[in-house]
């Protein structure tokens, strides 16, 4: 009855529909080709609020030190050389690079000058001579900036001083990678950039190949990615608006246009597919588009209404990341079906039978070109295929579905037991700061870039932060009230670096005077007579982190006259200031001013594996408890919360919460397309049956997946992958189930056939439709691996094997199979009456 009066009345308006698309189609372009500026590509900011790492990033943001060194956000320059001559060459580098960034107009403002613009880290080298030197880029604290935006002006001036350099120094022995978080967040945006730009016109012309070999037409061909087209731009107008006020991570753009390519395209072959076939029929134009419009187009409504609550069901995540993704995939979804069902027929009602030129209709016809010879053998290829298809599957229904299930045991088992990884900066990372990550991977502790940190707020001051006025000017010193904050802080650090092998380094808050003593103590060392192999000795027991603070401020205090004595004795709340200050150790009220109370203190623990390796995952829960174990063992601490946070620790709560809610809203996807087919084929068994094929889908989809990722290429499998999988491919891999199983009860309850009957007739005449639109979605899905990037290569891979597999294994042999089997049990539901012929 819906499908009835919406055929009628596109017939009647078709021409406004098509203007209303065009208005809606100008109002969009100017807000779609903005929509870049509302994507996001920091994944903290996709993490629920309320959870205690973000809790802590914001504690962080507003009380620790805006200049502190913190190796997660600021650029990395990683120097590589490959023996003792090019590391000496690297290291002069530094002075010129140094030099270089004091005197540019551009960046001598933009960048300290105080110790320092290009910060030296530790050296870290290998066996055979080769190694890096990675640089901290510290920017102006006085000076707004975005370092994601200044990456592309970063990497221009050091190239131009490397062309510099070597113009000086001749052939350069070393080379140089910018990276880091900064770095990566900008290529991550500029690699989805170019990813599109590869994918996109990959994408419309395989769709345009494979429908014009489907329909014989080059108009044909082009009409389903046009109207998408029209579709997806009105969908980034959308997504535009949406991005005011939601964050819309950066891929969900990627893997709404292939959605909507495959999944939209499918749509409008299937109504112009069911136009041309009422066509062959000998029935008149008017009465084929309005059959058209009635079948195909509920075939779509509940196929686009099953893909629809897959995507609208991912909204109940707490995770914006996902939740915004699946309300712009509903969202998309919809507008695609909308244009499906209502801008392609009022092209065929305007354009009628031309639409498949230079094909003829009349030569559909009996006795016509396509009835006859070479070119009737070719079209029948596919009709014959189906035929002893169905013949087959009905024949050996039992050894089929056996088959099926003797298959899906042991890939259900590689599914379940597979480990999944969460390293979704490497997994995304390209281009140069990639190439410097797996630098900093091979020659230092992969996690030292990203490091997990445990703040700590105190009852009550534990320092103070001054400025004194000497001869040189003001400066600011650090002084501690007690040793006991220090103290407890740094047991708990030893604390932590003892519990787990994994963990490479612990940073606690700086201390001169204390450590001063300590290692004078140990090493058996005068002071007073031997000031400077004190000093040696406390930069050489520190660790990387505070040395690469440490030695080059003694260095400055050195260069300003100061002897080792007075640094010895009296420079000791000085150092305390920059050390601590400089490595973000410290927080509090106006931290950064010229006088503050200290009440924050923060501990850094960096990994050997990478920060979001499953390794270093474990790590973050060893470090929660050690944390927690601690405060309870000293109630007397003076510290009243924590928090363990950093970019690790929130993808390891982000992935606790998804992989808790993804459970249940694939059951809320189950359950949701359960009451769909139960009330669209008003059948007990279908819709179980429905859903069962699509999960065994799924499954013979993540053992490949990870066969192909992890056992062939040597990778690993994103945590996403298969969390994802499950809720999509529940709602698209329905399309071409409903597809088969509303033209079989079509047959059934219109025409009266026996179930056998119906299922022969529905294989032959949808397969290849089936056919067709499973491979273009499939191929849609597949150009994704063309990605720079190994999650989307992964989604990739997983989508179009699951649709090939669907479209082309089960739907063509297993499901008729499973309905052979089920016979009349197939149409057992409300108000139905079971005969041998049919239903009623």
């Amino acid at each position: 009855m819906i499908f009835e009066k919406l055929a009628d009345g596109i017939l009647k308006h078709s021409k406004a529909i098509i203007a209303i698309w065009v208005v809606l189609l100008i109002c969009c372009v100017p807000m779609a080709l903005k929509v870049g500026d509302v994507m996001s590509y920091d994944m903290n900011d996709m993490a629920d609020e309320n959870s205690e790492s973000v809790q802590g990033l914001t504690i962080v943001a507003q009380y620790f030190p805006s200049s502190g060194v913190d190796t997660s956000s600021i650029p990395i320059l990683v120097l590589h050389y490959e023996d003792e001559a090019g590391m000496a060459q690297a290291q002069q580098f530094i002075q010129y690079l140094n030099a270089a960034a004091a005197t540019d107009p551009t960046w001598s403002g933009k960048l300290m000058s105080e110790p320092m613009a290009f910060y030296p880290m530790s050296p870290q080298g290998a066996e055979d001579g080769s190694g890096i030197i990675m640089l901290g880029v510290l920017y102006n604290p006085d000076v707004e900036v975005n370092a994601i935006d200044d990456t592309p002006e970063l990497r221009a001036f050091v190239d131009d001083v490397m062309d510099e350099f070597e113009a000086d120094y001749g052939n350069v022995e070393f080379s140089e990678y910018v990276t880091g978080m900064s770095a990566i967040s900008f290529d991550m945006s500029d690699g989805s950039a170019k990813d599109l730009q590869r994918i996109e016109p990959f994408t419309i012309l395989m769709i345009l190949i494979l429908i014009g070999l489907f329909f014989r037409s080059f108009i044909t061909s082009a009409t389903p990615p046009m109207t998408i087209g029209i579709a997806f731009v009105v969908v980034m107008g959308l997504m535009f608006l949406l991005g005011q006020v939601l964050n819309i991570f950066f891929f969900t753009q990627m893997l709404l246009l292939v959605t909507m390519m495959g999944a939209g395209c499918d749509y409008c072959i299937f109504i112009i597919a069911r136009y041309r076939e009422e066509l062959r029929a000998g029935k008149s134009h008017h009465d084929s588009l309005r059959e058209a419009i009635i079948w195909a187009g509920e075939s779509i409504a509940i196929s686009g209404a099953a893909v629809f609550i897959g995507f609208g069901s991912m909204a109940v995540c707490s995770y914006e990341m996902v939740s915004v993704m699946g309300i712009c995939m509903a969202l998309s979804i919809f507008v695609a079906l909308i244009a499906a069902l209502t801008f392609i027929p009022s092209m065929l009602n305007l354009v009628g039978d031309r639409i498949f030129w230079p094909t003829k209709t009349d030569a559909f016809m009996e006795g016509g070109k396509a009835t006859r010879g070479w070119y009737a053998w070719c079209g029948n290829i596919a009709s014959r295929y189906f035929e002893r298809s169905s013949k087959f599957s009905i024949k050996h229904a039992k050894v089929i579905v056996l088959a099926a299930v003797l298959v899906t045991v042991p890939a259900a088992y590689v599914a379940l037991e597979s480990e999944t990884s969460y390293d979704m900066i490497s997994s995304m990372s390209s281009g140069d700061s990639g190439e410097g990550m797996d630098l900093i991977t091979e020659y230092s502790n992969a996690g030292m870039l990203m490091p997990d940190w445990v703040i700590l707020e105190f009852e009550q001051p534990v320092a103070y932060i001054t400025t004194q006025d000497t001869p040189a000017g003001p400066v600011k010193v650090f002084s501690w009230v007690s040793d006991t904050a220090y103290n407890h802080v740094s047991e708990m650090g030893a604390q932590i670096l003892s519990s787990d092998d994994n963990i490479a380094e612990v940073t606690t808050p700086f201390y001169w005077d204390a450590i001063v003593n300590e290692t004078a103590t140990s090493a058996q060392i005068n002071p007073a007579t031997n000031p400077t192999d004190v000093i040696n000795a406390v930069i050489a027991g520190s660790n990387s982190t505070i040395t690469s603070y440490l030695g080059p401020t003694i260095q400055g205090l050195r260069a300003q006259g100061m002897s080792d004595v007075e640094i010895l004795f009296g420079a000791g709340p000085m150092i305390d200031y920059i050390v601590n200050h400089t490595a973000g150790t410290i927080g509090g009220e106006n931290i950064d001013g010229d006088s503050s109370s200290v009440t924050y203190l923060r501990v850094s623990a960096s990994t050997v594996a990478a920060s979001m390796s499953a390794t270093s995952m474990g790590s973050i829960q060893k470090i929660s408890e050690e944390v927690d174990e601690y405060l309870i063992a000293n109630p007397g601490s003076g510290i009243v919360e924590s928090w363990v946070t950093g970019s690790a620790v929130v993808m390891y709560e982000v992935s606790e919460t998804i992989s808790d809610e993804m459970g249940g809203i694939a059951v809320l996807v189950v359950v949701m397309i359960l009451l769909l087919l139960f009330v669209v084929m008003r059948s007990y068994t279908i819709p179980f049956r429905s859903v069962l094929t699509i999960l065994m889908s799924v499954v013979w989809t993540l053992a490949a997946t990870h066969y192909v990722f992890v056992n062939v290429l040597g990778g690993e499998m994103m945590w996403m992958v298969p969390l994802m999988l499950i809720v999509i491919c529940l709602g698209l891999g329905m399309d071409y189930d409903i597809l088969l199983t509303t033209r079989i009860k079509e047959n059934v309850t219109d025409k009266g056939m026996s179930n056998d009957d119906a299922i022969r007739h529905a294989v032959v005449h949808t397969g290849s439709i089936i056919t067709i639109c499973g491979l273009i979605m499939a191929g849609a899905f597949g150009t994704l691996m063309l990605s720079s990037m190994e999650m989307m290569q992964e989604f990739g891979f997983a989508l179009c094997f699951a649709i090939l597999v669907d479209a082309l294994l089960v739907r063509t042999y297993i499901v008729p199979a499973m309905m052979h089997l089920l016979g009349n049990w197939n149409w057992r539901g409300p108000g139905r009456k079971i005969t041998d012929k049919g239903s009623e």
